[in-house]
């Protein structure tokens, strides 16, 4: 069992390795690296058939290829990203991440090249900044991920929701869309290294439009207890009860729209 986890490392390595060198050269062909982020779909679904991990998907029929969206899920695994990547292939995706993977080898040079978007979650000041860049990419038809628990849950639990990439959905007004992930941790859970083959299972939940009824502090605190409540009613492991929602602040969208520059 432990040598064929270590053989599964061993090929996501590779494999890295591998398409870090188209994906860094096409990098430079566009100004949002589209044609570099094609092909990490290839690398995202070669990881999972080597691995032996099947994922399967509800809802993608909610979402309008040619929409950008705000996607918010839940953490559980480090192969929640390939997974994602896998099944929303239609859709140009760039994700939130921490700005400590820039000190990886390889996978550091090739996420900022794509503008995958590293933040410093203890730093206040790049709020301003993360909003600006998200924007920008919104604007150019690229949809984002973002992981509001801000880390993989230890134990399968959903963690508390960190308000800011709900005050980023709030200034874009684009669409919102909650995600469920199920099964990953069991492929790879956090503080672990070895992985496991499996099934993951993914919810697309209706994409949420955002009323700007009340002022943006109320707006953006009613849409993050909307997407955890849509999250965990998906989601299989007892998750902690949440508050209730106006549903008149923040509804699904009757029909997807392009975000407001």
């Amino acid at each position: 069992m432990l040598l064929i986890a270590a053989l599964r490392i061993f090929f996501i390595v590779l494999h890295t390795l591998f398409w870090s060198v188209p994906v860094l050269l096409f990098s430079f062909f566009d100004p949002y690296a589209e044609r570099s982020a094609r092909l990490i779909r290839f690398w995202a679904k070669g990881n999972l058939w080597a691995c032996g991990v099947k994922v399967r998907v509800q809802g993608l029929e909610r979402l309008d290829p040619g929409t950008a969206y705000l996607f918010m899920s839940n953490h559980q695994s480090q192969f929640d990203i390939l997974a994602l990547m896998s099944v929303l292939d239609a859709f140009q995706l760039r994700w939130v991440a921490k700005q400590e993977l820039r000190k990886v080898p390889v996978l550091g040079v090739c996420m900022q090249r794509t503008h995958q978007i590293l933040v410093d979650r203890e730093s206040r000041a790049q709020a301003i900044s993360t909003i600006r860049r998200v924007k920008e990419l919104l604007h150019a038809g690229i949809s984002v991920l973002f992981f509001p628990e801000g880390t993989r849950s230890k134990d399968g639990q959903l963690l508390p929701f960190k308000p800011g990439g709900f005050a980023v959905a709030v200034e874009t007004r684009v669409p919102v869309v909650p995600v469920t992930v199920n099964g990953s941790r069991a492929i790879m859970a956090s503080g672990d290294w070895k992985v496991r083959s499996g099934e993951i299972d993914i919810i697309l939940s209706e994409p949420i439009r955002i009323n700007l009824q009340m002022n943006k502090k109320m707006t953006r605190e009613a849409l993050l207890l909307k997407v955890q409540q849509a999250i965990a009613g998906n989601h299989r492991s007892d998750t902690p009860s949440v508050p209730s929602v106006d549903a008149s602040l923040v509804a699904p969208s009757s029909a997807p729209g392009r975000p407001t520059p």
